[in-house]
């Protein structure tokens, strides 16, 4: 079978060379190059994430990208972006990639599209929707395990008809699909599961639609990751022009007959950055421009990875094995978050424009956006954190997950009333902080390896009988690579100096994420009469809880709020979740607020606090705005970045950028 897979692959590009006129885009594999309707093509592409930039910045971002001459964009599309739950669809809105594709075709720029059903990304869970865990505890995702596939071909059944009128054949932009993402980077190596979804893509897409798969610029990671018929591409950064002749011989070993054109899917001029991290090692961007040179000169096409990276807004970011991912993805990109252009830009403009027949010349950059400092707000504690509105309450003896729930996102509630008392609270395994409460009082958390760091017993010293424990459990994202069941919340028995903790309650928390402007016309969010006696601090500006205030904008403009005298939580405008802030860890302080999520007069600010904030006056605290951004690292101390399994590939893959 699988030399004729390659066989119809290779023959396939020979039978349509010549037709100029028809729409078509495949491998001719014999001349080592790409054919575009017949005619010779190259494409030099950078990632953008539709998902991560609001809707009506995206011709904006997009004009930003063409004025550098590239040709082509690539992006995932998240499966859980779409299905957030089973078999509730959205392709509308800030989720119609169709129309984040035909805005890059209207400016020049072709897609490069990946489907899944894995993104990876430093996306939620990978892109892989949260109820397949939660209705299936024991399903083995990314792998030929039926309770899997069967989601997955309904879930392409569904995706296939937004695609379909994409493709090049249609006349659309997608040249190419790319299915699953670095596989050879994932344990399970399940060579029956990829042949399921080549067989899946062409069942749905046509067989005259060139697919694609990217993985890690070695044997060992293309050995699992490329597919029968398939076109191999693969990743790496900056490095030496032996380095670069050596990753891309080893993609054509994967090749039919050796042959086949040269791509690096994810070419890195930046890189990801994790809550906790101190110190951060890039390459220069001279080592970037020699290397694009270098692959350029050997023929090959590039996809910057990436060239803007935007924001993780909500809920929505992933995490590594050590720590969740930041709130701003900005990745170090050419373009920065709010679409400013860096050296790296230009310089990258500037080879480009060098290169000798190039069809897409740069254009004239868009000017920068503005951007304003509004005036400092001052927030009021409005509802203390243990007197949030809840929602899908449920009684058991022993504390559910998430999962079981069916709360995806941010922060459950868990309470008992202590019928003895004790010191020592132990629980094996909360995912990912627990933050206890003991009648109102804080008394510390729980903490899931952050930075190898775990937290199992709280000291609970100088409790009553007929306390109130309280547990709020926080998901600080679900694990991007590699995949795994990652349930979230207390997920083990509970224990107070060794005896058992049963009939509990549990509660989505829900108020400050769907009802704020409710809040601050009069309406009011329902607020539960409290379970105990009050805490002393739970009533006092500075403690935990749901702070507000109403702030002016003279004129809409880019902002960011300066998040540093907070401790962790989550920041809302106008109802609009703006992510995670963690002042304590850094190495984020202020967060990204986009012109559209602000309205010109009277706008709404809301904090959710988990844990303090510094500086109070009075009843009030103040939150500042800012004209820029502000993520700086400690270099006095960092994390050891390369400890998790996904470093070790990384050094493998990218051995450019680890350090030495």
């Amino acid at each position: 079978p699988c030399i004729f897979l390659l066989f119809c692959a290779f023959s396939t590009a020979k039978h349509t060379h010549g037709k100029a006129n028809a729409p078509s885009f495949l491998v001719d594999y014999e001349n080592d190059r790409f054919l575009l309707d017949g005619e010779p093509f190259r494409y030099i592409s950078g990632s953008i994430h539709y998902f991560r930039i609001h809707p009506d910045q995206w011709l904006d971002r997009l004009k930003r990208v063409r004025a550098l001459g590239f040709n082509a964009i690539q992006f995932y599309v998240p499966w859980n972006w779409h299905e957030t739950e089973r078999g509730q669809f959205n392709f509308s809105g800030g989720r119609d990639f169709a129309r984040f594709s035909r805005l890059a075709e209207s400016l020049g720029m072709y897609t490069l599209l990946r489907m899944g059903p894995y993104s990876c990304g430093e996306w939620e869970n990978g892109g892989l929707p949260y109820w397949l865990i939660a209705n299936d505890k024991d399903i083995v995702q990314r792998t030929n395990d039926t309770k899997f596939t069967s989601e997955v071909s309904r879930w392409f059944s569904v995706l296939s008809t937004q695609i379909v009128p994409l493709l090049r054949r249609n006349g659309g932009p997608v040249l190419m699909v790319q299915i699953e993402n670095e596989y050879g980077s994932y344990y399970a190596c399940d060579h029956s599961y990829n042949s399921f979804l080549r067989d899946e893509a062409w069942r749905l897409l046509g067989r005259d639609t060139q697919l694609y798969t990217t993985d890690g610029s070695g044997e060992g990671y293309l050995k699992c990751g490329a597919i029968d018929g398939v076109f191999a591409t693969v990743d790496f950064g900056p490095t030496s022009s032996k380095n670069v002749d050596k990753y891309f011989d080893a993609q054509r070993k994967f090749l039919p007959n050796g042959h086949g054109p040269l791509v690096n899917s994810e070419f890195y001029p930046g890189w990801l950055v994790l809550w906790g991290q101190k110190k951060q090692d890039l390459p220069s961007e001279e080592a970037m421009i020699t290397t694009a040179r270098t692959m350029w000169d050997k023929g090959a096409s590039i996809n910057f990875y990436m060239i803007y990276g935007g924001t993780n807004f909500g809920f929505w970011n992933g995490a590594e094995t050590n720590a969740p991912v930041i709130t701003s993805y900005d990745y170090s990109a050419p373009i920065s978050e709010a679409g400013d252009y860096t050296s790296a830009y230009w310089k990258i403009r500037d080879w480009i424009k060098s290169i000798p027949q190039w069809r897409n010349q740069p254009t004239n950059p868009p000017k920068s956006n503005e951007k304003r400092a509004y005036e400092t707000a001052s927030m009021k504690l409005e509802i203390p954190l243990m007197k949030m509105e809840k929602a899908s309450c449920t009684a058991s003896t022993n504390p559910l997950s998430f999962e079981d729930l069916g709360w995806q996102f941010g922060y459950v509630l868990y309470y008992t009333h202590l019928k003895t008392c004790g010191t020592n609270l132990t629980i094996e395994k909360v995912h990912d902080f627990g933050y206890v409460r003991l009648s109102g009082k804080s008394q510390g958390r729980f903490v899931k390896n952050f930075w190898d760091k775990n937290t199992t017993t709280v000291d609970l010293r100088g409790c009553k009988n007929g306390d109130i424990l309280e547990i709020i459990v926080e998901n600080q994202g679900r694990q991007t690579y590699e995949t795994i069941n990652d349930f979230k919340g207390i997920l083990s028995p509970v224990f107070l100096d060794g005896h058992p903790i049963t009939e509990w309650i549990q509660c989505g928390i829900d108020g400050p994420f769907e009802k704020i402007d409710s809040l601050v016309r009069g309406g009011g969010l329902s607020m539960e009469e409290g379970r105990g006696e009050k805490g002393e601090e739970e009533e006092s500006a500075g403690s935990s809880g749901l702070y507000l205030a109403e702030f002016q904008v003279d004129q809409v403009a880019d902002t960011w709020v300066n998040m540093s005298a907070w401790g962790k939580g989550h920041v809302i405008v106008n109802g609009h979740n703006i992510g995670r802030h963690w002042s304590e860890e850094g190495p984020q302080y202020n967060l990204y607020i986009p012109s559209p999520f602000l309205r010109q007069g009277r706008n709404v600010i809301a904090v959710f606090e988990l844990v303090h904030v510094n500086g109070c006056d009075g009843d009030s605290c103040a939150l500042p705005f800012s004209s820029s951004p502000d993520i700086h690292f400690d270099t006095s101390f960092h994390h050891d970045l390369h400890s998790s399994a996904r470093r070790a590939s990384w050094k493998t893959k990218h051995a450019k950028y680890t350090k030495k």
